[in-house]
């Protein structure tokens, strides 16, 4: 944990165990399509965006990657770490007016999302894909929210990687 300004910065990851190969997954970690999948009851309860697709605009270091949501709304992905098969890293920039929970501005707001990365680790025939992401809290609602946002961040990422397995498989 760390502190830049008045927000507490933290991070949080979650893994699972994918029957396949990293150049398989790799696609659907980087070019991901889950709008297929409906997304669990407690998201559409406290107003979490949907997400639906992201595509990568330009691969590598310095590249870009919009994620687009059923609200409209936007993250405009810039890719911090590109190393197929191993490891993809981003931060997520997002649009102005990107609500969650009714009234949480993610862009400049208590609550921040600001990067997220994805570790491949092949092993047989399996591979072990985990998800890190990084956000901040207002240190003075830092009390108040950190265990929700904890809970829920975890929630949303088992979803994303459920979804990632199930379009890998």
């Amino acid at each position: 944990m760390s502190k830049v300004g008045n927000h507490t910065i933290r991070s949080i990851d979650s893994s699972i165990e994918i029957n396949g190969k990293p150049e398989i997954i790799w696609d659907n970690i980087t070019n991901v399509k889950i709008e297929q999948f409906s997304d669990p009851y407690i998201f559409k309860l406290l107003d979490i965006p949907k997400p639906l697709r992201a595509e990568v605009l330009s691969e590598g270091k310095g590249g870009k990657r919009i994620a687009y949501f059923d609200t409209g709304k936007r993250f405009i992905q810039e890719i911090t770490v590109w190393q197929p098969f191993e490891e993809y890293s981003f931060l997520f920039n997002p649009e102005k007016g990107f609500r969650v929970g009714y009234f949480f501005e993610l862009s400049e707001g208590v609550f921040r999302i600001l990067s997220g990365a994805y570790f491949l680790t092949y092993s047989g025939s399996k591979t072990t894909l985990r998800l890190k992401t990084e956000y901040s809290i207002d240190n003075r609602f830092y009390l108040l929210f950190s265990l929700p946002v904890n809970i829920i961040l975890k929630a949303f990422q088992r979803y994303l990687l459920n979804s990632i397995k199930k379009n890998s498989e």
